[in-house]
């Protein structure tokens, strides 16, 4: 007869492991899990706003090969109060985590780490065999504490980080702008002097729903911190970004606020700054960087203004390209172009003959290399006459192939390359 209870593994020479023995078992997991030190430092990771999920893997990583396989085993109990062996406990831990990534594609939003795990012992492990109501009101309440400030009910800086590297993810998988405005209050501080820390507090809670009210759908708006709000505008070009964000600007311009009279100007006002995907920056530091240039040269402008970064209204970024090609109006005959910058969805070029504004014409450019063009239709945005006689003329691309784009993005990127 195998008595698999009495073979046990000593590890280091002190610890024993079974598989077998419930009471020996639980002695084991509670001495694992009964680690202060690693404990203390897995709470500061699970609470670091700054912490997205894969950080957070890539963290227990490391605090493996200082505490040992009890990581994970750890961060369970933290979490859930259940206790698993090591093994168990990192098995269920990818589960977790792939049952998140299930989640949010289901849900298409974030989904808290804690409301995932809730779900899969839930639903999936059934860990928890009779969940009871508190339990279901946990889990509503951690979904909603999570990603929520709870002064404005604005979503909080942790769900403004990851739901902007979602969207600069989507945004350059589909060649599609997308803006970002940054808030702040202007001469807040003397608001709150005047008129004390829980009047400003109500003032910030209606500038939230001010600014709620002039979103569109599937867009976001935040609380950066203190008082300073951010707004993510999926699939916007900056001029239409320069449009909500003037007028949320004029809607609290407007508002009544208690005392605001007192204010400079007469009026608790906002400055703003809007900076663009591609165009201003290709990632989440850069993006948030320029959009909050830009509010503060609004601030510095004299306040309660709308301010674009670059003081442009491009969306994507132009590299200075002198490249040859043709163009023709609808079916006419082609003419002669040389570009003077080109971006993903425009160009500008000289030609020597005038075109109308909102002419639809087809071009073809050369890339520089033998062989290597690109065709595409687009319609005419700007046109300028040049003192030499030649017309300048700006152009917004309304259709090309994908073929095309894909060399056209590749030239954009060799041209940045080079200009660095």
């Amino acid at each position: 007869m195998n008595d698999r209870s009495s073979n046990k593994t000593t590890v280091d020479g002190a610890r024993a492991e079974t598989r077998s023995d419930p009471a020996e078992r639980q002695t084991l997991v509670h001495d694992a899990v009964w680690k202060p030190e690693l404990a203390e430092r897995l709470h500061e990771l699970l609470y670091d706003r700054e912490l997205g999920v894969d950080e957070l893997d890539a963290r227990l990583s490391e605090l493996k090969l200082q505490h040992g396989d009890c990581v994970h085993q750890v961060l369970l109990h933290i979490l859930s109060h259940l206790k698993f062996e090591p093994a168990e406990a990192q098995d269920h831990w990818r589960r977790i985590l792939a049952h998140r990534l299930d989640l949010q594609r289901r849900l298409d939003e974030p989904v808290d780490l804690r409301v995932a795990l809730t779900s899969y012992f839930v639903q999936v492990n059934r860990q928890l065999e009779t969940p009871k109501v508190i339990e279901l009101k946990l889990f509503e309440q951690t979904q909603a504490s999570a990603y929520r400030d709870e002064l404005t009910g604005l979503h909080n800086y942790r769900l403004f980080r990851e739901y902007l590297t979602q969207e600069i993810t989507r945004s350059e998988a589909h060649s599609m702008p997308l803006s970002v405005v940054m808030i702040d209050v202007d001469n807040f501080k003397a608001y709150n002097d005047r008129n004390g820390h829980e009047t400003g507090n109500d003032a910030l809670a209606l500038i939230a729903r001010l600014l709620r009210r002039s979103l569109r759908k599937g867009d976001l708006a935040a609380r950066y911190g203190g008082e300073e709000f951010v707004l993510i505008l999926p699939m916007t070009s900056k001029t239409t970004a320069d449009q909500v964000a003037e007028q949320a600007r004029s809607a609290i311009e407007q508002y009544s606020f208690h005392n605001g009279n007192y204010q400079p100007g007469g009026r608790l006002t906002v400055s703003m700054g809007i900076a663009t995907f591609p165009a201003d920056a290709r990632e989440f530091s850069g993006l948030v960087r320029q959009a909050d240039r830009a509010m503060y040269i609004a601030k510095s402008s004299g306040k309660n203004q709308v301010q674009l970064f670059g003081q442009n209204r491009r969306s994507f970024e132009r590299v200075p390209a002198a490249l040859d090609g043709e163009y023709r109006v609808l079916v006419a005959e082609s003419h002669r172009l040389k570009t003077v910058d080109v971006s993903e969805k425009g160009l500008r070029f000289y030609t020597d003959r005038s075109i109308p504004v909102g002419s639809l014409i087809d071009f073809r450019v050369n890339l520089g290399h033998p062989g290597k063009s690109i065709t595409a239709c687009g319609r005419v945005v700007h046109v300028a006459e040049l003192p030499d006689g030649r017309f300048q003329t700006a152009l917004r691309v309304t259709d090309m192939e994908a073929a095309d784009q894909s060399a056209l993005l590749e030239f954009l990127r060799s041209a940045e390359t080079a200009e660095e």
